[in-house]
């Protein structure tokens, strides 16, 4: 085990530690973070107007009127409905950021870029009227919000290092020279787009994003939220945290985009009336997670039950409180976990477990499909295991999943448990001779 540890430390940690700090993968867990609140509350109105509880709908029907639910959703369709748009901004913003350029230029080019490249769609021939078309602007447009935005920013930056500028004379405000210093590189970066939207046009595709949507996206995302791609986003995630790094963010920021489409999927059915077609969700994870990554909860749970050592007791003690609500570093670097080898393979080890019980729990109806409402990853245990499947089965399913994991953490609790009895007696043997001799 001390050989696999020193594999990892020594090939693993400076490839993660470079993937995180790589300024494009950054720009896009950057962009997601900035826009997370919004999600957040929106689909805490989205539980609000979809609550499970019929005497619940009936109350608040007779005290609001019969459309208080539709009412109620308005500001989250505003942000699920139009979620490509403030990506490809907000991804264009973070990039330009890092490469220390004009943020808000990049952002609103992004922006502009996107619209090009998304065909309105004509609702009244005679009168020439158009929409923004729904289809694509939402989670289905993700992927060309996203890579677009990269392409974008970096073309935009490299023709401004090239001097294709426009310069001013000196004295004129600086706010007046970033405008027209973007004049030209837009300019450029727009024209190319629309040749690509044209050049698109004369494909059976028509528009590029059905090009990615079917080429790209859709394979990725089956993959990536299959049963296979949800054990290999855990270990992904345990694994680096066995070396120290706190890997949640970072797969969470690059994989969070494939779960996006299938929880507004889920989110619509929920409000159409039917049964939620996806397993693996963000909020499936959620339910993993119980006290932080490694599913820690079990192990601090089986700690104060069992541990007899000091130490052991204290730490469970110290982490008990954060572990609640998801935050286990107490745990983690307290016990230690990290580059523990004896607490590394459970810690690897109980997450997959968990995958795969619930995967099948949801798959054979037993226990309720996530919703696709999120949550702050703060929200504890069994609270949030409801909220996120609408459904009581959900908490049970984390009390279940909390029992599996304290039970596979206990015979290597057992293990460290005697080596910190062992050694504190050690301590107090030590002390008494040195107190005999006094």
């Amino acid at each position: 085990m001390n050989n696999v540890l020193g594999f990892l430390e020594a090939k693993l940690m400076p490839l993660a530690a470079r993937t995180a700090q790589q300024p494009h993968l950054c720009a896009i867990r950057g962009a997601y973070v900035s826009f997370m609140p919004f999600i957040i509350v929106g689909s805490i109105l989205l539980v609000i107007s979809s609550f499970p509880n019929q005497t619940y709908q009936q109350f608040m029907s007779q005290a609001f009127g019969e459309n208080w639910s539709a009412i109620v959703e308005i500001p989250f369709n505003a942000v699920f409905s139009t979620m490509a748009l403030f990506i490809s901004f907000l991804v264009a913003y973070r990039l330009a950021e890092q490469r220390a350029d004009d943020r808000l230029s990049c952002g609103v080019l992004a922006l502009v870029c996107f619209l090009i490249l998304t065909p309105f769609l004509k609702v009244a021939e005679n009168g020439g009227i158009t929409v923004m078309p729904v289809e694509w602007i939402g989670t289905r447009g993700l992927f060309v919000a996203m890579i677009g935005s990269l392409l974008w920013t970096e073309l935009f930056c490299w023709l401004k290092r090239k001097k294709l500028v426009i310069k001013m004379p000196d004295g004129v405000p600086p706010a007046v020279q970033e405008s027209f210093a973007a004049l030209i590189p837009a300019l450029l970066v727009m024209i190319l787009v629309l040749a690509i939207r044209i050049g698109f046009e004369n494909t059976p595709y028509r528009t590029i994003h059905q090009f990615i949507y079917e080429v790209v996206a859709t394979p990725v995302r089956h993959f990536g939220t299959s049963y296979f791609g949800a054990l290999m986003t855990v270990f992904s995630i345990t694994i680096l945290w066995s070396v120290g790094i706190n890997s949640g963010s970072m797969v969470n920021g690059i994989i969070r985009p494939l779960w996006m489409e299938n929880q507004t999927d889920n989110i619509a059915a929920i409000q159409a009336g039917t049964t939620p077609p996806h397993i693996i969700t963000e909020q499936f994870f959620d339910m993993i997670w119980m006290g932080g990554a490694g599913a820690t909860l079990s192990l601090v749970i089986a700690m104060l039950i069992f541990a007899r050592s000091k130490n052991m007791r204290e730490v469970a003690r110290l982490g008990a409180g954060a572990s609640l609500f998801n935050i286990n570093e107490p745990v983690l670097f307290g016990l230690p976990v990290i580059m523990n080898p004896i607490m590394l393979i459970p810690f690897n080890l109980v997450p997959l477990v968990l995958v795969t019980v619930q995967y099948v729990a949801m798959k054979i109806g037993a226990v309720a499909v996530t919703t696709g409402v999120f949550i702050p990853w703060t929200l504890p245990p069994v609270i949030s295991g409801f909220i996120v499947t609408g459904h009581l089965s959900g908490s049970i399913m984390q009390l279940l999943n909390l029992l599996i994991g304290a039970m596979l953490y206990l015979p290597f609790i057992r293990i460290v448990d005697k080596q910190y009895r062992s050694a504190e007696r050690n301590m107090e043997n030590a002390a008494n001779a040195l107190a005999k001799q006094e």
